[in-house]
């Protein structure tokens, strides 16, 4: 019987134990902005203006609140919704009322039926809700983080009426798509196609 050496029982054997996840590790703002800038700007381009609410679902570390105040001025009212923030189960949550703006970033990805949660969100927003998520067809959409369940297409959005763009959101190009729904419809993006930062009051 041939005697296996050492080497070949390790190639042979039990797997090494994975390397740490890095995605896992918070990443600095700076790395993580674009998918706030290309939210406020979509809320920009629809009005967003000093008097309006927005209510972020699944708002983590609240940077969304830090890019409309630092980076945009914004004055208005921020309401975060998510688990640190009392017991918000997502797959069942509805907002408690209605709020000018909703924005669900990096979220609807971790859930089993995400399209519920869509639908809530768009019938209590006064103007609009706005959406980030990783782009299917550019990167493997369960294999970036063990809490992803559902992968949602740019086609399965539009499907929804929300107008979609793609952008670099995790380091590679179009990896990353942003949703849009306005309650005036698309004709809002037609008419301004580059969307416009946001430049003051409004009042």
């Amino acid at each position: 019987m041939e005697t296996m050496m050492p080497a070949q029982q390790n190639l042979l054997g039990s797997r090494p134990e994975p390397a740490p996840v890095e995605q896992f590790v918070r990443r600095p703002y700076r790395e993580r902005a674009a998918r706030y800038q290309v939210a406020t700007d979509r809320m920009a381009t629809g009005g967003l203006n000093d008097r309006h609410s927005v209510a972020d679902i699944g708002a983590g570390h609240t940077e969304l609140d830090v890019c409309l105040r630092t980076e945009h001025g914004w004055r208005g009212r921020y309401v975060a919704v998510d688990r640190w923030t009392g017991d918000v189960d997502l797959e069942r949550w509805k907002p408690p009322m209605r709020f000018d703006w909703l924005a669900c970033l990096e979220v609807i990805e971790h859930l089993q039926d995400p399209d519920r949660l869509l639908s809530v969100l768009v019938d209590s927003a006064e103007l609009g809700v706005v959406i980030t998520t990783p782009n299917p067809a550019v990167v493997d959409v369960l294999a970036m983080d063990p809490t992803h369940r559902t992968p949602v297409s740019r086609e399965h959005l539009a499907g929804l009426g929300f107008y979609t763009s793609l952008h670099n959101f995790y380091g590679t190009a179009e990896d990353g798509i942003c949703g849009t729904w306005y309650r005036e419809g698309l004709d809002v993006v037609e008419r301004q196609v580059t969307p416009v930062r946001y430049e003051g009051s409004g009042r």
